[in-house]
């Protein structure tokens, strides 16, 4: 029986998809819920820009988008170039991110949810929150990266499988 369930969340649809899992298991076990968020860091602009789409984020830059004088991923673009309108934007997206998968699993019956921001390698802060929380169960989404680049970099959901020290499930 589990009593803490951790599940990272980007808001993808295989995070979505891993939420989802995590959130059926905290259900059935009655189990305390972490919902992990890593912020983005090192992505190129194209990455946030998709990701603010699926999320529906209306900051500010989207307005000047909106009137048709400057392209949405352009407006995203020269907000991106002050560091600081970068860290507020990241920001932004992973308080949404958390927000809405707490609220999805509140609305399923979760009983205890709590909801956390890390920054930093993504599976170094997913093993930390791990340890932090002491979680023993954790849910993944897993990418489907190529076998060859997977080889050779590794992913996050195989670097936390193999460090984690309490049972993985991965998402498909």
């Amino acid at each position: 029986m589990f009593k803490t369930v951790l599940v990272a969340t980007d808001g993808s649809d295989t995070a979505n998809r891993a939420l989802d899992a995590a959130i059926d298991q905290a259900v059935r076990q009655d189990a305390r819920l972490y919902i992990v968020h890593v912020r983005l860091h090192g992505r190129p602009v194209e990455e946030l820009e998709h990701m603010a789409e699926i999320e529906h984020i209306v900051p500010e830059y989207e307005a000047q988008a909106s009137s048709g004088t400057v392209p949405f991923g352009a407006a995203l673009r020269n907000h991106m170039s002050d560091a600081g309108h970068e860290a507020r934007i990241v920001g932004e997206l992973g308080e949404l991110i958390l927000k809405r998968a707490k609220q999805r699993a509140v609305e399923a019956g979760v009983k205890k949810v709590d909801t956390l921001s890390e920054g930093g390698d993504y599976a170094d802060s997913i093993l930390d929150a791990i340890d932090e929380t002491g979680a023993d169960l954790v849910v993944l989404g897993r990418r489907g990266l190529g076998k060859v680049r997977q080889f050779l970099i590794g992913s996050v959901s195989n670097k936390v499988a193999q460090h984690a020290g309490s049972a993985v499930l991965l998402i498909h």
